[in-house]
């Protein structure tokens, strides 16, 4: 069964009868498949919003032990992989304000840029040889603006689900993170 689900497309469908099979038996394999299809992705994620693999890898599980805990009050209507994301999120966002009411960080605490991970904001933005001046702007973009940018564009999610407002929101949000990313570009591209 393992090798089936790993080798296939990963499918909505199949990850709403994972849930099922986790919540009818909470110890069963169920949950460490769908930890398994997903941990890589929101690891990723984690790593880059937050620019420390061991703090990456901590929120990991952090991340897959609230979804256990909370796993029964998800909607199985829904897709899972927004759901799990705005867990992640919301658990990175609140290290990075913790750590931000215990002092002040440059923007290369905050977000390191490793040239061998694959990093599409970055690039978008401004091409290969510009990756470490973007990498310091977007490190200057408050939490939730680089969130935003990275799980839409670096993750390719669509957001509105995941982050609980309107399409509409989200366009708005993602305009105004782009000004300001593109603002701090600016910024950076004149002290050099």
């Amino acid at each position: 069964m393992q090798g089936v689900l790993v080798s296939e497309p990963l499918k909505e469908e199949d990850d709403a009868a994972l849930v099922d099979a986790a919540l009818r038996s909470p110890s069963g394999p169920a949950f460490r498949l769908l930890y398994e299809r997903h941990a890589g992705e929101v690891l990723a994620f984690l790593r880059k919003l937050l620019g420390e693999r061991a703090l990456a890898e901590d929120l990991l599980q952090e991340t897959f032990l609230r979804v256990h805990q909370n796993l029964g009050s998800f909607d199985r209507r829904r897709s899972l992989r927004p759901w799990l994301f705005r867990i992640a999120r919301n658990a990175a966002l609140n290290t990075i304000r913790k750590r931000g009411k215990q002092g002040a960080q440059s923007p290369d605490d905050v977000y390191t840029h490793d040239p061998s991970e694959s990093d599409r904001v970055v690039k978008i933005v401004a091409g290969a040889e510009a990756s470490r001046a973007a990498a310091k702007a977007l490190a200057t973009l408050p939490e939730e603006s680089r969130a935003l940018l990275l799980q839409r564009h670096g993750l390719g999610l669509k957001l509105a689900a995941s982050w609980g407002v309107s399409e509409r929101t989200i366009r708005n949000r993602l305009r105004a993170a782009i000004q300001d990313l593109t603002q701090a570009l600016l910024l950076e591209g004149g002290a050099q």
